[in-house]
């Protein structure tokens, strides 16, 4: 019996294979926020593991195909909420999920339970240890070297909901913007 996590897993697989490409990088990004969760819940093993490894695949699910309007953590609740209903998945289970999905950005809406707490720090997390920052840089567009440091700066606050692991995480936080400043003197 192929259980839920892998059915999600497979939705998303599906959802990045149909939209032909990965601008976003969401095949390196999303197993290295599940690493980071499963770090987070050796730690905090009162989690709901079923619950948060679900946000994991289902937090960026609504990125593709691109939409230019609307947050993508939005659309991925919407999207989240539909493929969860035709799994028959519990009510109560769904909502600890969808909010989980929807407050990954701590945007406009806040984790408020500890799934969601741990699924936004694993997302920032897995943003610090994977190669968006870089990736973001070498796009040449205008404006692209604010826009990750403005990127990265939220990442590195969003940790502060682990705050130990925000301390944890400083080095890496001080590389990253040694190797922009760095990268960006060169000029590419």
């Amino acid at each position: 019996m192929v259980s839920i996590i892998e059915k999600a897993k497979a939705e998303f697989l599906k959802m990045v294979g149909d939209f032909g490409s990965d601008p976003w990088h969401l095949l390196s990004h999303v197993p290295e926020a599940e690493k980071w969760a499963k770090l987070m819940l050796k730690k905090y093993p009162e989690a709901n593991k079923e619950v948060v490894f679900l946000a994991v695949w289902l937090h960026d699910f609504g990125h593709y195909p691109v939409p230019a309007e609307v947050d993508h953590a939005i659309r991925g609740e919407e999207r989240a909420r539909k493929f969860l209903e035709q799994e028959s998945y519990p009510k109560e289970k769904m909502d600890k999920v969808l909010h989980c999905v929807r407050s990954h950005r701590c945007k406009d809406v806040m984790p408020e339970t500890l799934e969601a707490r741990i699924m936004a720090f694993c997302d920032s997390a897995s943003h610090m240890t994977d190669t968006i920052y870089f990736d973001m840089v070498r796009t040449g567009e205008d404006g692209r070297f604010p826009r990750a440091y403005a990127k990265m700066k939220r990442d590195f606050r969003d940790l502060a909901m682990f705050p130990e692991m925000q301390k944890e995480l400083s080095e890496i936080y001080e590389a990253w913007q040694t190797l922009l400043k760095a990268y960006e003197k060169i000029n590419l």
